[in-house]
């Protein structure tokens, strides 16, 4: 576990914290302030005071970001190195003076924001909220009853500068006519000239609903820039968003990202968690939303509309809105502190730069984004420095897995596509769907500029007349863009249907695998397919799902991320000690079943008797010791009809639900289990009409490449 930071802002005393941690101190107001933020220029843009919560958003938000950037990772944010887990994440205790404490100390509030950042940067947080003692006035400007924004403006968009947040204010502004509000956080006045004279575009290619724009100016003492992964920035960039959106009576603001980057699954095992930057992720939009809703009492959403497009969609938005001429204006480097040269405005070696560079030659756009402004050229530039070839190498490399990879490898490789499906407004099967498409179509648009570029120039390459490290040198001698087809996995023979890392696959007579997302009905199937001709009641069903642990649990996730994961399995006590009250109802009314039925096979003669009393219990006492306390001393609960039928419905409906998914990814299985092979009622059979025997695999996984049948 990482090592406690106490973070004390705005004054705050360190007394009575646990065993001393190091102490960073931050403040905002007064004398002593190393943290700045133009809270007077927000005031005269709104013509008035802002509310206390909205002041104390501000401040939080500020803190947080600061604290991002002084509190450095024991690491220096390696992927190679030896801490690469606990060098990584640090533990930050925050102790922040705000004017309303009791409103961020409240549950939903705190933990609200506790969930959110810690999912955004992969740091562990505590905060204490005090009262803010001696509050700092602003200067004497006039006060005005209303903003000079309120009833004008239609939407509140978040605008960097970059291609996608321009993309963003086109389609708001040009393509839609509507009157936007954009928001602009900078750290340093240095891209500000560039950022002007983009904006100064805008508006003429708007016309009379030309976009108005703010741009807020908050950064830290240099002695505290001490880490450069600043993963909690686009949590300061909501709430200055926040803050106009509210005061202009509005109850959301929007993001403009293109999918692949909000995702942004992480190019290989080696860089985890956050390290794989999570800025517009849907979770993260999704926990701002209800961080913000909790804080004003009504409901806030943070949107992001273009979470289905590719960069390249992007670029063509832009083009198709006739502002093409725009394109060259924006800036997308994630290396601008090293800009020195008024022509360069982009390093083209950083990640930003090759995946903005893709997108515009496959949007057919080169024309308006001169390759004068990259220092190195995307296709032809000499990449010296071998961080540099390895950024390009593991970009192509990607796309090139990607586009051979069917859906089963693709989740398998990435599992982190199931954090984001409950935060993307579609069920569990459509949202990841549309995710592997997304995909699928970023890697044809990059392989396809590759395949052009080669083409265009065969000759050279060839003749090795270009550098011998340009991408296209990289390409053709070392086959950096044309990785061999993996192996496809194991199919066993005939019929099966299993787990495969946090994703089920089947296969129904010979036909193609189809890939189901985790839903508690495929739970009951699978345990169904490995008994066929027996029958179980729907209590017994739901107890041997509720017993048994969690993939996710089983590969070191958390109980709590299979939650917010949307795995329909009931969290299990191997990997969380709570059940939820739908896993007890399920086990108590197991029990009772049980406890009714033991007397009648002890007094019976049946062959196998003995046999069936001890498997009765051995259930009997891990249902016990699943329920623990929830049994009470002595406790011997009893369950009544009404319960009985509860538990049958939910597993039935269950069931249909997940019936739903075969019918649409293996018809000829869903047909197969129509009545009276698969019989829904009191009790719960798969009774096949010929001998299908379904090879079910091993319960839970055991290691070994995820992307393979387990035995």
């Amino acid at each position: 576990m990482a090592r406690e930071r106490a973070v004390l802002c705005g004054g705050a005393y360190g007394r009575g914290l646990p065993e001393r941690p190091r102490q960073v101190e931050l403040n905002i107001y007064g004398r002593g302030a190393n943290v700045h933020i133009g809270l007077e220029a927000v005031r005269r843009a709104l013509w008035t005071d802002l509310p206390p919560v909205l002041r104390d958003l501000l401040d939080v938000a500020v803190y947080v970001y600061a604290a991002d950037q002084a509190v450095p990772r024991a690491d220096g944010g390696r992927v190679d190195g030896p801490e690469v887990g606990a060098g990584w994440r640090r533990s930050l205790r925050f102790r922040v003076p705000v004017r309303e404490p009791d409103r961020w100390n409240s549950h939903p509030v705190r933990a609200a924001l506790v969930s959110a950042l810690s999912f955004l940067s992969e740091d562990e947080y505590r905060f204490e909220f005090c009262h803010l003692r001696k509050d700092t006035a602003l200067d004497g400007f006039i006060d005005f009853d209303t903003t000079p924004f309120a009833g004008v403006v239609e939407e509140v968009v978040m605008f960097s500068g970059g291609l996608d947040s321009l993309a963003g204010a086109v389609t708001e502004a040009v393509v839609g006519g509507r009157q936007v509000l954009l928001v602009h956080h900078r750290s340093s006045d240095k891209l500000a000239p560039h950022h002007n004279r983009l904006v100064r575009a805008l508006k003429a290619a708007s016309g009379a609903r030309a976009p108005l724009h703010f741009a807020l100016l908050a950064n830290k003492a240099k002695r505290l820039g001490r880490e450069f992964t600043q993963r909690t920035r686009s949590f300061l960039f909501a709430a200055l968003g926040a803050v106009f959106a509210r005061m202009t009576g509005l109850d959301r603001l929007r993001f403009y990202e293109n999918g692949v980057t909000s995702l942004n699954l992480p190019p290989s095992a080696q860089v985890v968690g956050a390290r794989a930057s999570r800025t517009t992720h849907p979770r993260v939009l999704a926990g701002f939303g209800r961080l913000l809703t909790a804080l004003f009492d009504r409901p806030f959403a943070v949107e992001n509309p273009f979470q289905w497009d590719t960069k390249t969609d992007v670029v063509k938005r832009i083009a198709d809105a006739g502002a093409a001429g725009l394109i060259g204006r924006s800036i997308s480097c994630g290396h601008t502190w090293e800009m020195k040269s008024k022509i360069h405005t982009h390093c083209g070696v950083c990640s930003q730069c090759i995946d903005r560079r893709f997108a515009v030659l496959a949007a057919g756009q080169a024309d308006h984004d001169p390759v004068k402004g990259y220092a190195v050229e995307l296709l032809t530039g000499d990449r010296r420095d071998e961080e540099q070839k390895t950024m390009v190498a593991g970009y192509l490399d990607l796309a090139a897995r990607v586009e051979r990879m069917g859906p089963a490898e693709f989740f398998a490789h990435f599992g982190e596509v199931a954090r984001a499906l409950p935060h993307l407004g579609l069920p569990a099967a459509a949202g990841a769907a549309r995710v592997f498409e997304l995909y699928r179509k970023h890697a044809r648009q990059v392989n396809g500029v590759i395949d052009d570029a080669i083409a265009a120039h065969c000759r050279s390459i060839r003749t090795r007349t270009l550098s011998p490290n340009c991408l296209l040198r990289l390409v053709y001698d070392d086959g950096a863009g044309d990785v061999p087809a993996r192996a496809e996995p194991v199919r066993p023979a005939g019929n099966y249907f299993l787990r495969r890392c946090r994703v089920w696959v089947g296969r129904y007579l010979g036909g193609e695998e189809a890939v189901y997302l985790p839903e508690r009905g495929l739970e009951y199937l699978h345990i169904l397919f490995a008994s066929p001709g027996r029958t179980f009641t729907a209590s017994e069903l739901a107890a041997r799902v509720a017993c048994r642990p969690t993939p996710t649990a089983a590969r070191g996730v958390s109980a709590a991320e299979a939650q917010d994961a949307g795995v329909g399995v009931v969290r299990s006590p191997l990997a969380d000690d709570t059940l939820d009250d739908e896993a007890v109802e399920a086990l108590r009314s197991r029990l009772a079943e049980i406890e009714e039925r033991r007397p009648e096979v002890e007094a019976s003669n049946e062959p196998g008797r003995l046999e069936l009393l001890d498997e009765l219990d051995a259930e009997l006492r891990n249902i016990r010791n699943r329920l623990g306390r929830d049994l009470g001393r002595g406790g011997r609960p009893r369950a009544l009809a009404g319960e009985w039928d509860r538990v049958r419905n939910r597993v039935c409906n269950a069931i249909k639900r997940a019936m739903k998914q075969l019918r649409e990814y293996d018809p000829p299985l869903a047909d197969h289990l129509t009545r009276p092979v698969l019989n829904l009622g009191h009790t719960i059979s798969y009774v096949p009409r010929t001998d299908i025997r379904w090879d079910t695999g091993r319960w839970p996984p055991t290691g070994g490449n995820p992307g393979l049948h387990e035995k």
